[in-house]
């Protein structure tokens, strides 16, 4: 009888411990499973930030008033291929198809636009815009997206921009010259393409709205009547 008992009650624990190892195992399989597919997802010899650079959508007309400004493209060292970072974790380049020199023009004009400065933009090889009173180049210094894993579990995706802005012409005095730098950072299980975007989008109108802000206080350009 002892025996039976005994026998039984072996059987309830190895029970027990089976039902554990189950439960155990799915819960496993609800973490891991979803960051295999993440993984899957993310892996590949390149990460591409997808997509262009611009302005939030506003909602105030474009500056009135003859032109006061022309901003050039700004000049940017390109990497090799469009490689404008790393993803450490996975040992990869992060590449875009933009420009940066433009892409950074493009919105130091957009930002200098919406505070009323009349703004136009001269590509390669413009003509017929010398006479400006205030010419704004420059040069894109540091365009960078990163990701790389931290001690957990967490994957930091991170962009740094510098850019520095020269103004000249025979509207001014002399010339000037600022440099404005920044940088901002998202986290996550993976590096993801909208991630990337996202951090880019975030530093680049950051800085190009810095950029703006340090011309209208130095007076180098002013809101349009």
């Amino acid at each position: 009888m002892l025996e039976r008992m005994q026998r039984r009650s072996n059987a309830g624990v190895i029970m027990k411990r089976s039902t554990k190892v189950k439960r155990a195992f799915r819960t496993l399989l609800l973490f891991v499973g979803p960051c295999l597919v993440l993984s899957a997802c993310a892996g590949g010899s390149m990460l591409r930030v997808p997509g262009d650079l611009a302005r939030p959508e506003r909602a105030a007309a474009s500056a009135p008033g003859a032109p006061q400004a022309v901003v050039a493209d700004f000049s940017y060292a390109a990497g090799p291929d469009g490689i404008i970072g790393r993803d450490f974790d996975l040992v990869r380049p992060i590449v875009w198809n933009g420009d940066p020199g433009k892409a950074m023009a493009d919105l130091v004009a957009a930002v200098l636009g919406e505070s009323g400065v009349a703004t136009v933009r001269r590509g390669p090889g413009a003509q017929g815009v010398e006479a400006l009173p205030v010419r704004i180049s420059g040069v894109v210094r540091r365009f960078e997206v990163n990701s790389r894993r931290t001690g957990n579990l967490t994957v930091v995706t991170e962009a740094i921009v510098s850019l520095t802005v020269r103004a000249e012409g025979p509207g001014l005095s002399g010339s000037s010259e600022q440099t404005v730098t920044s940088s901002a950072s998202l986290s996550g299980l993976f590096p993801m393409p909208a991630d990337l975007r996202e951090a880019l989008l975030s530093t680049t109108n950051t800085v190009a709205e810095e950029a703006a802000r340090k011309l209208l206080e130095a007076r180098i350009v002013s809101p349009s009547p």
